[in-house]
């Protein structure tokens, strides 16, 4: 139950931070089904992880070995049956909001896939590893699914109905996020005696974290990107102000953790996003102030 809760809280914290920057609220019983649905496309991936699993990887370099298993039983399905999932859900909304529901729906069913495959991961992990996954591996796939929503938002921004484009950059810069981010980790679980990949991968997840949340930015201040009726999630801003608080208190502590126990593996891959949604958030929050404090 704990390990399930740890799961799931930094979820629901994500998926109001996708509310936020969408500036939509959707019904409560449409978040339901976009969580249940990200988990029934998970268990799918989960099998064709096994089946590719089955493949004898023996003799293999560690550099090699990473690179398959980041790429085959990770970013590649993975990645694959949530565009799948997208495409399969939401027409209804995006008839009646616009383009710009499609990044409520990536980052929806990509929070129900990291739930389900959080708690498995868990099964056979401490306290300690469920709070290290809980603060990046679920705030990862959030943020491939704000980066692919994002993409497949302009595409259907497109006056001609979809941008093929646009569509193939939904596909391939998510996988090639995903695959950088487990190769690292694969890499130094193969090659424990090298460094580099623990002190690569804080910075890389700045990197994908920015830029995930810049082309969330374009995405939703086109003209065509929300045009229908819907509840505004945080008109003014404050909402922004108050989770960008708390998230400059969360990335603190853990660099305080940091500061205090030199050795604690984990931490600056734990704060590494908190940091970025933090300024992110607090952008928003500003931008959104200004602009209904005009007259």
């Amino acid at each position: 139950m704990l390990s399930f809760l740890i799961a799931i809280l930094p979820a629901l914290a994500l998926w109001e931070i996708a509310a936020i920057k969408v500036n939509v609220r959707l019904p409560q019983t449409t978040r339901k089904r976009l969580f249940r649905l990200g988990a029934r496309f998970a268990l799918l991936a989960l099998v064709i992880e096994l089946l590719e699993s089955l493949v004898p990887e023996t003799g293999l370099a560690p550099m090699a070995h990473a690179c398959i298993r980041a790429l085959l039983l990770a970013a590649v399905p993975e990645e694959l049956v949530k565009f799948a999932a997208i495409n399969r859900f939401g027409k209804r909304e995006r008839n009646e909001i616009g383009p710009g529901i499609a990044i409520l729906i990536a980052v929806g069913c990509s929070l129900g896939f990291a739930v389900f495959e959080t708690k498995l991961y868990v099964l056979g992990g401490g306290f300690f590893v469920w709070v290290v996954r809980a603060l990046s591996a679920v705030p990862m796939h959030a943020i491939f699914g704000f980066t692919m929503g994002s993409f497949m938002a302009l595409s259907w921004q497109s006056p001609k109905g979809s941008d093929d484009r646009m569509v193939l950059l939904a596909i391939v810069v998510p996988i090639a996020f995903h695959f950088s981010y487990d190769f690292l980790i694969y890499l130094h679980t193969y090659a424990p005696a090298l460094a580099w990949p623990q002190k690569v991968l804080p910075a890389l997840m700045l990197v994908e974290g920015i830029f995930a949340l810049i082309l969330t930015n374009h995405a939703v201040n086109g003209k065509a990107a929300l045009y229908g009726y819907r509840v505004p999630a945080d008109p003014k801003g404050n909402r922004a102000f108050y989770v960008s608080s708390a998230l400059l208190l969360l990335t603190l502590a853990i660099l305080a953790l940091k500061l205090r126990f030199p050795g604690l593996q984990g931490a600056a891959i734990s704060a590494a996003l908190p940091l970025v949604f933090t300024l992110d958030l607090g952008l928003v929050a500003l931008a959104r102030s200004r602009s209904y404090a005009e007259p």
